[in-house]
């Protein structure tokens, strides 16, 4: 797959576009910012994708980097459900070959629906638009679907993706948070289209968990990601066996470790593998989330801690046991 950065330059009040960027039969794009590349965005993807079959057009996606919320003030401390990375992944998965990633800036923000249309998706040879049905762009969010067809002169065909809906419920980044915030991931997982996932490398910590009999991975995420409710999940992680399909079960303590801690430290991600020995220093974690099995309290002693962690344990054995397929 390939990838292209893009930039506005407010000097030369135009946007940088790559050499190569453009392609013979023009684009299939996909528009969004796509956090957490859920059922909605997958569909989102999959329609521009279908598109690009259908007519011989190359079929890709534009999205943006930084998120424009933590760009524009609204949310300093933005948290992603995908960081970047993972979600290049899954646009590969679904069939994207090309991908634009336009950094979002303060002068960016400036630049009309308008132009956003006339300056680059028109230069850019799009000739299919796709996007969801609350898409807004441009300066103040003011340009829509029927908008971009216009400022295009009709050389777009803008296809209009509406909701999707599971169970009731329709798929978007906000439910899924809520759902994470509930400590619900089984339903958060369903929305998503996989469990819901955080990365990050092994690094050093108190050792609490070895002397405690329970020994675990510390880990500093590698990118700032939402966190689910504090408390402790069952979950299945990849990253600590040579194979990089492989997982091994385990459970994960998200929290503030008010047993052993001072009140009010950062949230801290310790995760213990269950039947695995080995060093795991300065290795990268992917962890999947399946189970809440209890929130985060303090206990009276030490003991007591010990008690339930063998207790949860044993609860994320039996309910990871039930969720993996049977032979």
């Amino acid at each position: 797959m390939e990838r292209y950065e893009i930039a506005y330059s407010k000097a030369a009040e135009s946007f940088m576009i790559p050499a190569g960027a453009v392609k013979p039969g023009g684009l299939s794009l996909a528009i969004g910012f796509f956090d957490g590349v859920h059922l909605g965005h997958a569909e989102v993807v999959r329609r521009a994708v279908e598109r690009a079959r259908e007519r011989g057009q190359t079929p890709a996606v534009l999205t943006f980097d930084p998120h424009p919320r933590a760009v524009l003030g609204k949310d300093q401390y933005y948290t992603v459900l995908t960081p970047f990375p993972g979600k290049l992944e899954l646009f590969e998965s679904l069939g994207v070959e090309l991908v634009f990633v336009l950094s979002f800036t303060p002068d960016f923000s400036q630049v009309s629906a308008e132009r956003f249309v006339r300056d680059l998706l028109l230069p850019l040879g799009v000739a299919t638009a796709v996007v969801g049905f609350d898409f807004k762009f441009g300066h103040r969010g003011l340009g829509d679907a029927a908008l971009m067809r216009q400022a295009s002169g009709g050389a777009i065909d803008v296809q209009v993706v509406e909701p999707v809906f599971l169970g009731g419920s329709k798929v978007s980044s906000t439910r899924i948070r809520e759902l994470l915030q509930e400590g619900n991931c089984e339903e958060a997982a369903r929305l998503l289209g996989r469990p819901f996932e955080v990365a990050g490398t092994v690094v050093h910590g108190r050792a609490l968990g070895r002397q405690l009999g329970f020994p675990t991975a510390n880990l500093e995420p590698e990118a700032p990601y939402f966190l689910p409710r504090h408390g402790v999940y069952a979950v299945a992680v990849a990253g600590a066996e040579s194979d990089p399909e492989k997982t091994v079960r385990g459970v994960i303590n998200v929290g503030v470790r008010p047993t052993v801690d001072r009140p009010g430290g950062e949230p801290k991600l310790e995760v213990h593998l269950l039947d695995f020995a080995g060093d795991l220093y300065g290795r990268t974690l992917t962890v999947r989330f399946h189970a809440f099995l209890r929130p985060e309290r303090k206990f009276d002693s030490l003991d007591e801690l010990v008690a339930q962690i063998g207790r949860d344990v044993e609860e994320a054995r039996r309910q990871l046991a039930a969720a993996e397929p049977q032979a």
